[in-house]
């Protein structure tokens, strides 16, 4: 007996939900308004339908122009490349407003008129000294063995 009152409970709510589904569907009858939505430096433009009755809406994006893309201006300099330092230079979309940045590399220090000190920031110049890649790791070795060396000497 439980077991037929489940199921027939179960039927009932499924026939409850199909009948809301249907009603609903047919509440509205549909009176869509049309709007052009002009395409961006990113994204393609497309007409949007709205119903005015219940909101439903739609996109169309046949026979709408594609995006635009960035229309930037000339580089110009924000962060001055230096010694040492990386520099940066920006454009801007005239459109949108969107930024590009890129890189400066470092200048690195010159010294041509060989005075020991940097012709650009005034710096002394390091002597240059050169060191196989793993020298400081056979230092340590060498101080180790040398500390064991006169502990057990």
């Amino acid at each position: 007996m439980k077991k037929c009152l489940s199921v027939f409970l179960s039927i009932l709510m499924l026939l409850s939900v199909c009948a809301v589904s249907v009603s609903a569907a047919d509440e509205c009858q549909h009176s869509y308004t049309g709007t052009y939505v002009a395409p961006t430096c990113v994204d393609d433009g497309y007409f949007l339908y709205v119903c005015s009755n219940c909101g439903d809406n739609y996109k169309v994006t046949e026979n709408a122009p594609a995006a635009l893309g960035h229309n930037f201006g000339e580089w110009y300099v924000i962060d001055n490349a230096e010694c040492i330092y990386e520099g940066h230079e920006k454009r801007d979309c005239a459109r949108c407003g969107a930024s590009d940045i890129k890189t400066i590399p470092v200048l690195g220090h010159i010294d041509d008129n060989s005075n020991g000190k940097c012709d650009r920031c005034n710096e002394p110049m390091k002597s240059e000294t050169t060191f196989a890649p793993f020298d400081w790791l056979m230092a340590l070795f060498q101080a180790i063995i040398q500390f064991f060396k006169d502990i057990f000497a």
